[in-house]
């Protein structure tokens, strides 16, 4: 395997573009030598405000070891530069036209690059495969508006609109009481603050709409595959339902899988990612499989 670590756009990161990237590439196989791979770029969960590792690395070998090129996309976050609507966005359309810029490289084939994303990475990816077209992230990025497309979405837990989200996380009454140490902030007003760091302005239902992905599916998305748990209390099950019946309305292809339980954060469900959560893991180890399989269905890689 060969590993290789790049600024995304430039030599180096800077303050005002801070996002980097992990290859991680496959050896060449004699037999294989000239034969691209299908090429996955990850984007891991984390609130907006970091990256769980857990949703990197461990997520690049799973897909390496099935045939892929993988690329680890380390987007802006809150802890290191702007993260509002559309700055992570604008990131992951830099990567897919940059894998497919070297393409030749890095042993991809162009026609075949994937994204995936877990929670809040989940909101990303969904929104460069809603709004690749009609959004402004390929202006943003410079590459040619084609380049910036996925071929398909895969999307595990992911947050879908914030609407949803505000609405699950403000059932109990206990969120309008004041918070510790945050300056007789309630907890309402730390939702709220969140809410307007990610999208960018002040958390209204128009802007929250805005930005949502839910908001913009057509029929010019990709294939999409999206899963998620029933008992999910960070990213309510019900956006996946209404992403869902989004994507039959505009006749996009398209996969959905709930499991019973399982929680928030399970990434691939394997060893590598099992701490104290075996059972929950186990209840949702079988989505790799049928992502793979939805990909070989939809003819973008093969068995």
């Amino acid at each position: 395997m060969i590993v290789e670590q790049h600024a995304l756009w430039g030599e180096e990161p800077t303050e005002d573009y801070p996002a980097t990237y992990t290859a991680y590439l496959a050896d060449p196989v004699p037999a294989r030598a000239n034969t691209p791979r299908p090429a996955v770029v990850i984007c891991g969960g984390g609130s907006f405000t970091n990256i769980a590792p857990h949703e990197q690395e461990p997520v690049a070998l799973a897909f390496l070891n099935r045939g892929f090129q993988a690329f680890v996309l380390n987007y802006v976050t809150s802890s290191t530069g702007d993260v509002s609507f559309p700055h992570p966005e604008a990131d992951l359309a830099k990567m897919v036209a940059t894998v497919r810029v070297r393409a030749k490289d890095w042993q991809v084939d162009p026609n075949k690059v994937i994204v995936v994303g877990f929670s809040a990475g989940g909101f990303i990816c969904a929104s460069l495969a809603a709004q690749w077209k009609s959004g402004s992230f390929a202006s943003t990025t410079g590459e040619r508006l084609e380049y910036t497309r996925p071929d398909a979405a895969i999307l595990c837990y992911p947050v879908l609109d914030f609407r949803v989200v505000r609405d699950e996380q403000t059932r109990d009454p206990r969120i309008d009481l004041r918070v510790p140490k945050t300056g007789g902030k309630t907890g309402r007003d730390l939702l709220n603050d969140y809410f307007a760091m990610v999208m960018g302005g002040e958390a209204t239902d128009e802007l929250m709409a805005e930005v949502c992905p839910t908001t913009h599916v057509s029929r010019d998305m990709p294939p999409t595959f999206v899963w998620g748990t029933a008992d999910d209390r960070t990213c309510p099950i019900a956006q996946v339902y209404d992403f869902a019946a989004a994507m039959a309305r505009e006749g996009v292809a398209h996969e959905v899988h709930v499991f019973d339980r399982g929680g928030h954060g399970l990434s691939v469900a394997n060893i590598n990612t099992r701490s104290d959560n075996r059972e929950q893991q186990d209840a949702v180890g079988a989505w790799v499989d049928l992502a793979f399989d939805f990909l070989v269905r939809e003819r973008i890689v093969e068995a």
